[in-house]
């Protein structure tokens, strides 16, 4: 204690010349010892008061350093007490507590340079000893050697036996045939059989047509593209349109909710999709998965159509979206008329009527396949993508299948926009990918042309004014929309 005050003062007195060592730098006052001094009698003063503390700092350091010499020595005795858990800690021996005490701060003489040099001093020493005694050395390794080897059951007959792990004798497993050879198949009829079960349509894709493009033939080297499993996949998604199906007038279970409730619905939540910036396909899943609710539940009420409207699109979201949108967020939209509790039970609700199935393929994964077949324009892609929007919104649109509205929008778009005939821009090649004739479709092109036609009129208009966006080219303002060639589409359709 006596030397830290000793080294605090020393301190205080370096920093006193230091601040006086600047007056001739800076504008700084110096204190005088007496008032009304002048200035050189005052600087006289302190230069001598300066003096003697120097002197004072002198004795101070020699005691200081008496001081440290008697504790070297004390600690040099202490240490040698405590030599064996050195020799130790050296050779690995001494097991790490399980809680250390914060260790001090090194002083002067316990530096890192100090250990080394000990550390050294004592490497040596112990090389010295080894020089010594070379054969003592010798004869330890040998036995580290010695009784490093594996004792075998020859020298240690104290080695207990392994027990077997089968408990029955191995020699029956020998005479075990795993693989019975099998007999060549001599059979012709059996041979047609397996040959025909090869080439069947269920298992490989049969080969195209002469008249018919192969469109995927230049995505060989993409990877991304899947052009090997591509048909396969389209022929998976078509099993999947019958299995998830909407029967027509699929409603008539439903006592209160009505056609014009669901257009209300799903206007509202092209409006939300909009606001949230959530994908086309997570739209079109959430009308899906509406439809196919109202289907299997009947006797919805009034106040929770628009619950499962919202609840569908935050399923939805989680199954399309890369960041879906917070459970919070779709409830600050209804103006809080639910709370995330009552959506989260229609959610459970929802999915467990769907079997947990949400694999029903939407119209926009057969669009991009048609429009890739029809050789179409980003022109063509967004007035069919503007078609079927308006036929999700259309009651009497929901029964038929993603392929055929895809199929009916791509091929009204070629036709509007090429000015040609249905029959010409209708292809086989078109027809063989799709699977559709221009017969099938037909029927479904002039029921759609009598929507856009009357969209001006109608209250629901969320899709017309979600395709004036210059990013979709503006396709619900074309004048093609409004020509002879599409009224005559919807006068037909009427009269039928």
């Amino acid at each position: 204690m006596e030397v830290q005050m000793r080294r605090h003062r020393q301190v205080q007195i370096q920093d006193q010349e230091n601040i006086y060592a600047i007056k001739g730098k800076s504008n700084v006052s110096i204190p005088t010892k007496k008032q009304g001094l002048a200035v050189r009698g005052a600087l006289g003063d302190i230069n001598t008061n300066v003096q003697t503390q120097r002197e004072i700092v002198g004795k101070v350091a020699v005691a200081a350093a008496e001081f440290e010499k008697k504790a070297s020595l004390n600690r040099a005795a202490v240490r040698s007490n405590y030599s064996h858990v050195q020799s130790k800690v050296d050779t690995g021996l001494a097991a790490k507590p399980a809680a250390q005490p914060a260790r001090p701060a090194l002083r002067r003489e316990e530096s890192t340079a100090n250990l080394a040099a000990r550390a050294a001093a004592r490497n040596r020493a112990i090389l010295k000893d080894a020089q010594n005694k070379p054969t003592d050395l010798k004869d330890k390794v040998h036995e580290i050697k010695k009784s490093s080897k594996l004792p075998t059951l020859k020298e240690n007959k104290e080695v207990k036996a392994l027990k077997p792990i089968l408990k029955e004798s191995t020699e029956s497993l020998g005479k075990l045939k795993l693989v019975e050879t099998e007999k060549p198949v001599n059979d012709k009829k059996t041979v047609e059989c397996y040959s025909a079960l090869l080439h069947s349509d269920l298992d490989v894709t049969p080969p195209l047509p002469d008249d018919i493009e192969d469109i995927d033939a230049g995505d060989n080297n993409s990877p991304l593209l899947m052009s090997i499993y591509i048909k396969d996949i389209y022929k998976y998604l078509t099993e999947l349109e019958d299995k998830y199906n909407i029967e027509p007038d699929h409603l008539r279970k439903q006592t209160v909710i009505t056609g014009k409730m669901r257009a209300t619905l799903i206007d509202w939540l092209v409006e939300v999709q909009r606001q949230f910036s959530l994908v086309l396909e997570t739209l079109h899943q959430t009308i899906g998965i509406i439809d196919r609710y109202l289907q299997a539940v009947p006797n919805i009420q009034r106040n929770q159509l628009q619950l499962v409207g919202i609840t569908a699109m935050f399923i939805a979201s989680k199954y399309e979206e890369i960041y879906a949108p917070d459970a919070g967020d779709f409830i600050y939209v209804t103006d809080n008329a639910y709370t995330k509790m009552d959506m989260f039970q229609c959610e459970r609700d929802i999915m467990s009527k769907l079997g947990f199935c949400l694999a029903r393929p939407v119209p926009l994964h057969f669009l991009r396949r048609f429009v890739k077949a029809a050789h179409g324009t980003s022109k063509n892609h967004h007035l069919a993508k503007y078609f079927v929007d308006l036929c999700l919104v259309e009651y009497s649109m929901a029964h038929y299948r993603p392929s055929e509205l895809a199929a009916a929008a791509i091929c009204l778009s070629l036709h509007l926009l090429s000015g040609k005939e249905l029959e010409d821009v209708w292809t086989p090649t078109l027809s063989y990918y799709s699977c559709y004739s221009l017969k099938h479709i037909d029927p479904i092109i002039r029921k759609l042309a009598k929507i856009v036609i009357n969209v001006s009129n109608s209250k629901y208009k969320a899709v017309y004014n979600k395709y004036l966006d210059v990013s979709l080219a503006k396709v619900s303002s074309l004048p093609q929309l409004r020509g002879e060639a599409i009224q005559e589409l919807a006068i037909t359709s009427s009269s039928s």
